[in-house]
């Protein structure tokens, strides 16, 4: 008789036989995967090229600093005015300042003072035969390039002028003239009258008023010619600095 054990036992061999088991060994398995290390002659390069890199930015740096030095500590080159200056023997033709070579440079003309005036009426206005005086130095009068003596504007500049006048007039019972007046060489020194206006008004006294006379216009002046203003009735002129003036400028 068998026993309950030999039975399971043969059972389990009868199930063996039936199904055998088959056990696979994996040579190729291997433990825990490791990180990839980079071969140290792969580092060492990408750490060449990270420092050429830096020298190269370092070099362009420090080139960039030379031309900017040299650009604000290189000479200063001569215009040709200042050679033509040099050759004559010219002293004091070099530029003193940034501003005096800015103005040698070429295409750089030099400004030049026009010829100009304008003189305001002084008190009392009058001189010898009805010539009127002129302040030249009261704000905003002035004077450049002309010069003011005799109670006339003399010109060193050889051109056309605009010269002009205004008087402001009392309208009385008599005859009132208002001239400029021309003093040159081509006339052998003698006046000659450039442009007037003239009027006679008889208004009652009660209605007299101020009237203004102006004059103005283009003439050609040589060297050494001079111009003034002159009335023919001192009384009829209104004493004031602002009312009255006189000047010329160059055209």
């Amino acid at each position: 008789m068998f026993s309950m054990s030999d039975r399971g036992d043969s059972a389990d061999r009868g199930v063996m036989e039936r199904c055998p088991q088959v056990f696979v060994v994996d040579s190729q398995a291997q433990g825990p995967h490791t990180p990839c290390q980079v071969p140290v002659k792969l580092a060492t390069k990408r750490l060449s090229l990270i420092y050429l890199l830096l020298a190269v930015a370092l070099l362009s740096i420090f080139i960039e600093a030379l031309f900017i030095c040299h650009l604000y500590n290189r000479p200063v080159v001569l215009t040709d005015i200042q050679n033509l200056g040099f050759s004559k023997g010219e002293k004091n033709s070099y530029p003193s300042s940034s501003h005096d070579l800015n103005e040698m440079l070429p295409g750089k003309i030099p400004k030049e003072e026009k010829p100009a005036a304008f003189l305001q009426g002084s008190s009392p206005p009058l001189g010898d035969n009805g010539v009127l005086h002129w302040e030249s130095d009261s704000f905003p009068g002035f004077i450049r390039g002309l010069d003011y003596k005799n109670n006339s504007l003399y010109f060193h500049q050889e051109g056309y002028y605009y010269i002009f006048s205004k008087i402001v007039h009392l309208q009385k019972c008599n005859y009132f003239k208002h001239e400029i007046m021309l003093c040159s060489e081509r006339y052998n020194n003698q006046s000659i009258p450039l442009i007037k206006n003239s009027r006679y008004l008889c208004i009652p006294e009660k209605y007299q008023t101020k009237e203004n006379s102006f004059l103005g216009g283009i003439f050609h002046l040589n060297k050494g010619d001079s111009v003034y203003v002159q009335v023919n009735n001192s009384t009829q002129v209104h004493i004031s600095n602002t009312d009255n003036y006189f000047g010329a400028f160059i055209i």
